[in-house]
């Protein structure tokens, strides 16, 4: 078992990281649950019974589920009303506790819900996929989509803490397993160049119980010192933007297709795609930008996309909610293994790189 602590010191406020193997049958010796009113546990009705099960059986008090419907396209407003009054049905007040258990939906929106109602109660992140032990859950950043504008709505709100239990990976199915590598990769393209070689040696679903466990401490541990320097990201937090500007632009056009991408599959693509528009600036040397073609490719993550139009994704980009008077911040890299923030593209640019990976 793995102990990070985060510290916010703007809020005064810590708390724990903890990974490893079976961590959630250990649940109720990290935590105080008995301090709590009422515990809410929300999770997606694709998320295997076995891991509700698994927290009955840990935690000895009686926990309220609330199940949602799986899915990006349940992560919206409609839903947390649903999950409010569910709050309120069950008589949760300001010492009561909720318990996020799924994917990067459930904990983005169920820590919006618990950040919001009676301005504001405890949440714990229990997150089940790769996508939400390395992201989603880590940084106390929680909201919902928009308009098929991805987590335009949301708060900057801590969790008292993040259980990631290794074993939950186990019940993936290896398209949502695979995918969330693409946030794992970013760390090692923004942070450390050694650490993005390994993450590209083989697939995804190749590594085994142990080296997941070492990448993801490795990744809470790059993306924990960002959040901690600056968890408002008004500075050096952009870092972990990259490949979202485009991604994100990318995953919500897709909303509205018949394929619709999964967020890491979204990202993969715009990780490339600004990986292009590093080179075209000059930022980046064109052999590691070649190196980063042929990493995503070898992990079996997608380079590109059909039946989007160019012109359509800048669209969408322009309702980046990273703009500023129109202008989109970007974050880019000028080597492997080393972002950059607050870099202004032109258009054409951006239109260029795009020709790369829109077929």
């Amino acid at each position: 078992m793995k102990k990070l602590i985060v510290t916010i010191n703007e809020e005064k406020k810590e708390y724990p990281i903890i990974i490893g193997d079976g961590v959630i049958d250990a649940i109720d010796t990290l935590f105080d649950f008995g301090e709590y009113s009422k515990i809410a546990v929300i999770t997606g009705d694709n998320v295997p019974k076995r891991w509700v099960s698994k927290l009955r059986e840990s935690i000895p008090y009686e926990l309220n589920l609330i199940s949602v419907p799986g899915g990006e396209r349940s992560k919206s407003i409609d839903t947390v009303i649903k999950i409010w009054n569910r709050f309120q049905e069950v008589g949760m007040d300001r010492k009561s506790l909720v318990i996020n258990l799924g994917g990067g939906v459930i904990c983005d929106m169920g820590g919006f819900a618990a950040s919001t109602y009676l301005r504001g109660i405890d949440f714990l992140q229990v997150p089940t996929t790769v996508l939400a032990q390395v992201d989603a859950s880590v940084g106390g950043k929680v909201g919902i989509n928009f308009n098929n504008i991805k987590n335009y709505i949301g708060v900057f709100q801590q969790p008292i803490g993040v259980v990631i239990d290794v074993d939950t990976l186990s019940t993936l199915p290896r398209r949502v397993h695979d995918q969330g590598f693409a946030e794992i990769i970013k760390h090692g393209l923004i942070a450390d160049r050694s650490y993005f070689m390994f993450l590209t040696s083989k697939k995804p679903h190749e590594f085994n119980t142990s080296e997941l466990t070492q990448m993801l401490a490795k990744s809470n541990e790059i993306k924990s010192k960002i959040v901690e320097e600056d968890h408002r990201e008004k500075g050096v937090r952009k870092l972990v933007n990259f490949g979202h500007t485009v991604g994100h632009a990318i995953e919500s056009l897709s909303f509205e297709s018949d394929k619709p991408l999964l967020h890491g599959e979204a990202v993969s693509v715009g990780m490339y795609v600004e990986t292009k528009i590093s080179e075209m600036l000059g930022l980046l040397e064109k052999e590691d930008a070649d190196l980063i073609y042929e990493g995503l490719k070898k992990t079996g993550l997608p380079v590109s996309v059909t039946n989007l139009k160019i012109a359509d994704i800048i669209s969408k980009l322009k309702l980046d909610k990273k703009s500023v008077k129109g202008q989109i911040n970007w974050t880019l890299l000028d080597g492997v293994g080393h972002g950059v923030i607050d870099q202004k593209v032109d258009d054409d640019i951006v239109e260029g790189a795009l020709r790369f990976v829109v077929k």
